[in-house]
């Protein structure tokens, strides 16, 4: 299942790094070179993406940005940019020497955030199955029930 919870969050991390790699390609203007039709099907793609956006901030919500208010609206709008963004990157004369590292960045960078949020799930479990309390940040000695007054 863990493997599963990887691979799932290195395609995540694939498909952020294909949309910004899209918006540099449209940015740049190198994404309309061959006179595309691209454009005509942005609106299929946005509707395709909506939903999609709603699954992923369901899919990700212990790890990433977790504590985002309206999560669900900011990720349905993210999803009606992304996925014409990331189907951008087949169009026109893209360089892989800019798309390539910028893909590899964004697979990196999500599956460092899971592991984060991963390692902390997995610690939170072990804690309440063993009865302890996990104190999320220590400050010195008042944690420890002494008190320090400064004067």
């Amino acid at each position: 299942m863990v493997f599963l919870r990887l691979c799932g969050v290195a395609g995540f991390g694939v498909f952020l790094g294909l949309a910004i790699a899209g918006l540099v390609g449209i940015v740049t203007g190198r994404a309309f070179a061959d006179g595309t039709e691209w454009l005509a099907g942005v609106p299929i793609l946005a509707v395709f993406g909506m939903p999609l956006g709603a699954v992923v901030a369901w899919l990700t919500r212990r790890w990433f940005l977790p504590s985002t208010p309206r999560r669900w609206l900011l990720f349905t709008a993210a999803g009606l940019l992304a996925l014409p963004l990331a189907t951008t990157v087949g169009q026109g004369e893209m360089s892989n020497a800019v798309v390539f590292p910028i893909i590899a960045i964004g697979g990196i960078t999500t599956v460092m955030l899971w592991q984060r949020g991963f390692r902390r799930e997995v610690a939170q479990d072990q804690a309440a199955q063993y009865g302890r309390f996990v104190r999320r940040h220590s400050h010195g000695p008042q944690d420890r029930g002494g008190s320090r007054r400064w004067s």
